[in-house]
């Protein structure tokens, strides 16, 4: 079965065992098709399942539980898993989704912080075909995709989709949240897309699941997305010295502030 529209979602658990109950609440809400999870941490022993869904994933090859990607698929769409990929620098796991005009691969990435790759050794794209949608914690900044600042790594990056002519899909927004409180939230985790066209694809933040990450969603279809205006409080014709005269003639702020009463009065006069 072809696809219309796919709802793609992308996490890095932090360790995925432990989030079981928040994933389904998750998929059931956001109505995801896919799921792309990074850093599973996942060993030759571990076991994970979600009704209505199936599992593939790739551990880190050193066998430790560290590392890794998965992918759970919605058990109404047909499709094929390809090889994995997994080297200590990066993991990757990877399907086929049959399209409208020609097959999609979607593949799950995570690359560890402390490996500066070199934009010939991001390989899992060369394995991924001319049309792709991979998601994941490439541990690259760069302000490219919304990232605060620019890495080594991140640069390899963007000269990588620049060269080969991929886009990205990024919400512009933090998606690690550090439990450092010395260091900054940035944006870690986002799509990079080939042969899928901006205004086929849309993508949201979401902070539905606990982690240090937080969840981005594409939704991919094969009509163009109409995207909704947002909704602004002034436009350009908004006359400013007469919204200044009518918040000084209005509000008054001589209230009295002495228990709970006064205090529900006062902001119901505000309102």
């Amino acid at each position: 079965m072809s696809y219309n529209i796919l709802r793609i979602a992308q996490w890095n658990a932090n360790g995925l065992q432990n989030h079981k109950e928040e994933i389904k609440i998750f998929l059931l809400q956001n109505q995801i098709d896919i799921m792309l999870i990074s850093e599973t941490h996942f060993t030759a022993k571990s076991y994970f399942s979600i009704p209505g869904y199936r599992f593939c994933h790739t551990n880190h090859p050193d066998g430790k539980a560290h590392g890794g990607t998965a992918i759970l698929i919605r058990c109404t769409i047909t499709y094929s898993e390809k090889l994995q990929y997994a080297t200590p620098e990066l993991q990757a796991t990877a399907i086929q989704v049959k399209g409208q005009r020609r097959p999609i691969n979607i593949a799950a990435v995570y690359s560890p912080p402390k490996y500066n790759l070199k934009a010939p050794q991001f390989n899992s794209f060369q394995t991924l075909g001319s049309c792709f949608v991979a998601g994941g914690d490439y541990n690259c900044k760069h302000m490219l995709w919304g990232s605060r600042l620019v890495t080594t790594k991140g640069r390899e990056l963007a000269s990588l989709i620049y060269s080969q002519n991929y886009s990205f899909l990024s919400t512009g927004t933090p998606t690690y949240w550090p439990t450092d409180p010395n260091k900054i939230p940035d944006l870690l985790d986002f799509f990079i897309t080939s042969k899928i066209s901006p205004a086929n694809a849309d993508i949201q933040p979401s902070y539905d699941i606990s982690s240090d990450h937080t969840p981005i969603i594409t939704t991919l279809s094969t009509s163009i997305i109409t995207r909704k205006q947002q909704p602004r409080l002034h436009t350009a014709s908004t006359n400013w010295q007469t919204y200044k005269l009518e918040i000084c003639n209005r509000v008054n702020c001589n209230w009295k502030l002495k228990n709970w009463e006064d205090l529900e009065l006062a902001s119901i006069k505000f309102t």
